[in-house]
């Protein structure tokens, strides 16, 4: 079963309750389910949408709906192209009187609104079309407004009850949400990347709020169990976590597109004093500043470098909610361990995006290197073997040294030897040998390894793309998880293959400039490579990859 619902409302009115409501319901009733919200960056004088994709098996978003609730004629104006062919369309009696276009070939369902809670009223229509158990509507409304006034809840339910024994369908509709497997848990990436980060003992988080990342500050805010800043701008935002980092605080940002930017600077002084942080930037589209609340991954060649000088650093793309979680906890560790900046990119469609939550994983804290008792001559910048020196929190007795941002020796302190400056230098860029060997895992999955056509994609784009590979199994595919230090072991695995296919949102081909650099994979002289772009706001829905067929 599959089933594609859009709620639709005038940009202003911002009832993302009615959408919100409706996919945990879903989820509660054992359904994956998976979002779509789009909205424009003017509060007035457009259409806002938000897309529930509701499935018993697999999680992909559509170009075309099943089921539209509007709140106004514009709204159904402009949604009337997105409808599939059998579409059924809930709306007020008001909103229909508006509408001169024909909705004939439609199945329509309306009913007169007189009080002020229509997104009640059509919600609780498609309850009865859907034969919702009443239990679970009841629960959530009930939950919903527990934090207003009695009477509204009563309302509420009592709408529910007026639809459910007096709403009239008549005709029949084949598709019902029963409840098919254990509840799920449902919630939103940035939430699940602030609270992985909370309960894997970050100490510090600073940002200043910038769409889409502003909300990993709101539900650090609300946990009331972090030490948090909201900075004047990046530029200080950055600076007080690389100061946390540095007495040993688990220190986080996180912020989107030129407000990264902001942070070179600081991030290079982290490179030189090998101060742990880890950054969440989440991409937008661009350049510039216009279509600031729209999809583009246009930014990977700026993580890839983000910052000045000769260095080396770990790049981490979550591809599901549950590793948006899990690659916190990651993220966390790997900065402590190779003492590094470690970038987690994300996107906006991940970042709003809301997702039924699969178990998650609980490792340990691995923070690698810290000494408890260092010694008398401690060396923050020792050179061994590993490359990588042990540090201390502040304040340890003998553990005192100097964090500069020049050059400096094994102590810290601030050199322009020739020999030294070489050895530091490779020092830091030395630290990720053997990383993949050293972390003991695959950090890219492969779906369908045999096809012959092999799909490259990464970050949300992997949902959908997932779901046509296993519709058309001539298809494989590769998500890359861990793009710098790329894996060179994925070379073996697109060595044999006919076509090599990357499928990215940006005009330029970020991703497939570099894999193919670093892997060389032009020297293949029987392999054909070849992309799938798209860069017009919105993300790739399951329709964009009929293209390859």
């Amino acid at each position: 079963m599959r089933l594609n619902i859009r709620v639709s409302w005038p940009a202003g009115l911002w009832i993302n309750s009615t959408a919100e409501i409706l996919l945990v319901i879903a989820s509660k009733l054992g359904y994956d389910v998976i979002t779509d919200l789009e909205y424009e960056s003017r509060i007035k004088g457009w259409t806002n949408y938000f897309d529930v994709f509701i499935s018993d098996f697999w999680k992909s978003i559509s170009k075309f709906i099943d089921v539209l609730i509007v709140f106004d004629y514009k709204a159904l104006e402009k949604n009337l192209e997105s409808l599939n062919s059998n579409a059924i369309i809930i709306a007020s009696d008001k909103t229909l009187s508006k509408i001169e276009k024909d909705l004939s070939s439609y199945k329509v369902l309306s009913l007169e609104i007189l009080d002020k809670y229509e997104n009640t009223y059509l919600l609780w229509i498609l309850t009865k079309l859907l034969s919702i158990p009443l239990n679970f509507v009841n629960e959530e409304l009930i939950k919903v407004f527990s934090k207003k006034w009695e009477d509204i809840v009563n309302k509420n339910i009592n709408i529910v009850k007026e639809i459910v024994d007096g709403y009239k369908i008549d005709f029949n509709y084949d598709v019902s949400l029963k409840e098919i497997w254990d509840s799920k848990e449902i919630t939103y990436w940035n939430k699940a990347i602030a609270y992985w980060a909370i309960e894997w003992w970050l100490g510090y988080f600073s940002a200043y709020p910038m769409t889409p990342a502003s909300t990993v500050l709101t539900e650090i805010i609300n946990s009331k169990k972090v030490t948090y800043l909201q900075a004047e701008d990046e530029i200080a935002v950055m600076n007080s976590a690389l100061w946390a980092s540095f007495t040993g605080k688990r220190s986080m940002v996180a912020t989107s597109w030129g407000w990264f930017a902001l942070m070179t600077e600081a991030l290079s002084f982290a490179v030189q004093a090998e101060i742990p942080i880890v950054a969440v930037l989440s991409q937008r589209a661009g350049p510039s500043t216009w279509t600031p609340t729209y999809f583009e991954q246009g930014d990977l060649n700026f993580a890839l470098n983000p910052t000045f000088g000769d260095f080396n650093h770990i790049l981490l793309c979550p591809s599901s909610i549950e590793e948006a979680y899990n690659f916190g906890w990651l993220a966390l560790n790997l900065a402590d361990k190779y003492q590094s900046i470690v970038i987690v990119l994300i996107d906006k469609q991940m970042s709003e995006n809301f997702s039924s939550v699969e178990k998650l994983s609980v490792p340990e804290v691995d923070r690698w290197k810290m000494l408890d008792i260092p010694p008398v001559d401690y060396k923050r910048y020792e050179l061994n073997p590993e490359w990588i020196s042990p540090r201390v929190d502040v304040w340890t007795k003998n553990g005192d040294f100097i964090a500069t941002s020049y050059e400096h020796d094994e102590y810290g302190a601030t050199t322009e030897s020739s020999e030294m400056k070489k050895m530091m230098t490779e020092k830091r860029a030395r630290k990720l040998d053997n990383f993949f060997e050293r972390e003991g895992i695959y950090w890219y999955e492969v779906m369908n390894k045999d096809a012959k056509k092999m799909l490259v994609t990464m970050s949300f784009t992997s949902y959908t793309a997932r779901e046509f590979v296993k519709n058309n199994p001539e298809f494989g595919l590769i998500v890359m998880k861990v793009v710098k230090p790329i894996d060179e072991r994925l070379f073996d695995d697109l060595r044999d293959k006919e076509e090599v296919i990357f499928v990215e949102s940006n005009y330029s081909g970020q991703l497939e400039n570099y894999v193919v650099k670093e892997l060389g994979l032009k020297q293949l002289e029987n392999l054909k490579i070849s992309n799938l772009r798209k860069y017009d706001l919105y993300p790739f829905y399951y329709e964009d990859f009929e293209e390859l067929k």
